[in-house]
C-alpha cells in the first residue's frame, strides 16, 4: 500500500518506477490493501492514477484520480422528523433523545463526506457507510449484534454494487472473512475464500490485460507471494531483497534464512532475486546453493532532476546541525543516535540533531523522547514529522549519523551524499561499506 507516510520499501519501489520509466519501459506499482485515501496518498508521493494501480480500485471501477460527481452532504437521506445537530466535526440527526444518524468528514469546510453511521433504536451502531476520499460512496458495512462487521458492500463511484463479503465467527470467537464474492464482473460472478485468492485472480487479470509474460517484482513477500506463486497466466516472478535474509541480522552465515527467503529459493514458481549489495549475494551464495538467478541492483536511485540540484557549500550552511533519517523502529538504534550526540554535545556545545521519520513504535518513542531529557538534550534534539521532500533538511545539514542495527542498503545515506553531507555510520550489513569511503565522504564508527 502507498501510505501518506511511505516506508523505505515504498520510497524503493516508486524510484525503481523512475528508472523503468526514464528507460521508456512500461511499469506500474501493484498494491492489494483497500484504503479511502489512496489517491490522496498517491498525489502525496508525487504519483498519479498511471503509476500505481490497487485491487480495490481496479475491481470498483474507480482508476481515475477524480470521480465523476462528488456527494453533497446536503442531499443525504436523513430519518424523517429528526433534528440536526451540526456540530465542527460532524452532524448528527436524532429522534427526540436518540442518535439515528451521525456524519463524519475528511475536511474541516464540510466538503466531503468520511463516514455516515445509523443507529437503532437501542443506540446500537448497525450500519456504517464509508466514503472514498475523492467523493463517493465506497464501502457499506454492516454490523453484528456485538458491534462487528458482519458483512461488506463496495460500489462504483456510479453506485453499482461490485464486490461484497461476509464475515463469521470461530468456536474461539474470532472473526474471518468467509466468502469474497465479485459481483457481475464481465458479466459474471466470481467467489473466493480469502484475500489472497483475490489477489492472484486480479495479478492474472493485469497481466492477462497487458499480454500475459510479464515480469511481477514481490516487494512485501508475505502480502503477494500467495497471490503471485498461484497465478495461472504465464509471467516470472523476482523477488526484491529489501532487508537482511536471516534471522540474526549480523550473522549471516551461521544464523537461518527466514522462512520465506527459504521458500523463495526453492520454489519452482520464482524465477529469481534481486539483492541489494555483491556482500549480501556472496554470503547467501555461501549458505544456499540455489540455481536461481541471483542478481545486485541497489534500490537507491537518484534521477536527472535531483543530480542538477545546486548543493549550499558547506560554509553556507548552519553550524553543526546533525541529522539522521530513520522511523521510529528499534532497527534503526535510535539510542545510540542520541548517545553519540550527546558526546558531541559536549564537545561542541551548539550541535543540534534532527530526527526525520515517521513513528513506527510508539513505546520506543516515548522512551527516546525520556532518554533525551534524561541527557539534558531535549532543546537540542528534533524529531520532525514526515516529509516526502526532505532536500531543504540535507541542504542545511553538516553532518549525518546513522547507528542502525541492519540495513538492506541504506537510501538516505545516497541521499545525504548527493546533497554534499558526510556521513557517520556503523559498519554494518549491508549497505554502508557500498556507500562510504571512510575519510573521505564520511566515517565508520
Amino acid at each position: 500500500m502507498i501510505d501518506a507516510k511511505a516506508s523505505g520499501i515504498e520510497h524503493a519501489m516508486m524510484k525503481r518506477l523512475k528508472v523503468f520509466q526514464a528507460n521508456q519501459q512500461h511499469a506500474m506499482i501493484l498494491t492489494r490493501d483497500y484504503n479511502r485515501e489512496y489517491h490522496r496518498n498517491l498525489k502525496i508521493n508525487h504519483l498519479n492514477a498511471e503509476q500505481a494501480l490497487n485491487l480495490f480500485d481496479y475491481f470498483q471501477e474507480a482508476v481515475r484520480d477524480t470521480v465523476p460527481a462528488v456527494v453533497d452532504p446536503d442531499t443525504l437521506v436523513v430519518p424523517r422528523d429528526a433534528l440536526e445537530i451540526k456540530k465542527t466535526n460532524y452532524w448528527l440527526y436524532c429522534l427526540g433523545d436518540l442518535i439515528r444518524m451521525k456524519v463524519t468528514f475528511f475536511e474541516s469546510n464540510q466538503s466531503r463526506i468520511d463516514t455516515v453511521s445509523y443507529f437503532d433504536q437501542f443506540g446500537n451502531e448497525v450500519q456504517r457507510d464509508r466514503y472514498d476520499v475523492r467523493g463517493f460512496l465506497s464501502l457499506r458495512e454492516s454490523l453484528d449484534f456485538d458491534g462487528n462487521v458482519a458483512n461488506e458492500t463496495m460500489f462504483t463511484p456510479t453506485g453499482k454494487i461490485v464486490y461484497q463479503s461476509y464475515y463469521r465467527r470461530t468456536p474461539a470467537g474470532q472473526a474471518i472473512n468467509s466468502l469474497l464474492r465479485l459481483v457481475n464482473y464481465r458479466g459474471n460472478d466470481y467467489y473466493f475464500d480469502n484475500l489472497d485468492e483475490l489477489l492472484r485472480f486480479f495479478f492474472d487479470e493485469i497481466n492477462q490485460n497487458a499480454g500475459s509474460h510479464n515480469v511481477f517484482i514481490s516487494d512485501r513477500s508475505y502480502i503477494v507471494e500467495p497471490g503471485l506463486i498461484n497465478m495461472v497466466t504465464p509471467r516470472k516472478m523476482v523477488c526484491y531483497a529489501h532487508n537482511v535474509m536471516t534471522t540474526v541480522p549480523d550473522e549471516p552465515l551461521t544464523s537461518p534464512l527466514f522462512d520465506e527467503v527459504k521458500f523463495e529459493l526453492s520454489s519452482p514458481r520464482v524465477d529469481g532475486m534481486i539483492l541489494q549489495t555483491a556482500e549480501q549475494l556472496a554470503d547467501l551464495k555461501q549458505v544456499n546453493h540455489t540455481k536461481k538467478s541471483l542478481v545486485v541492483i541497489p534500490s537507491a536511485v537518484l534521477d536527472n532532476t535531483e543530480l542538477a540540484v545546486a548543493n549550499v557549500p558547506m560554509k553556507q550552511r548552519p553550524a553543526h546541525r546533525l541529522i539522521t533519517v530513520a522511523r521510529i523502529h528499534e532497527q534503526k538504534h535510535l539510542e545510540h543516535t542520541i548517545l553519540a550526540f550527546e558526546l558531541i554535545k559536549a564537545q561542541v556545545p551548539d550541535a543540534t540533531l534532527a530526527i526525520h521519520g515517521y513513528v513506527n513504535d510508539d513505546k520506543l518513542y516515548q522512551k527516546l523522547i525520556k532518554l533525551i531529557a534524561s541527557k539534558g538534550l531535549t532543546a537540542a534534539v528534533t524529531f520532525c514529522q514526515y516529509t516526502v521532500d526532505l532536500s531543504s533538511a540535507y541542504q542545511n545539514a553538516t553532518l549525518y549519523l546513522s547507528t542502525s542495527r541492519y540495513e538492506g542498503y541504506g537510501m538516505a545515506m545516497v541521499e545525504a551524499l548527493s546533497y554534499g553531507v558526510p556521513i557517520i555510520s556503523y559498519n554494518i550489513k549491508y549497505g554502508p561499506a557500498d556507500i562510504i569511503l571512510d575519510g573521505h565522504n564520511g566515517f565508520f564508527g
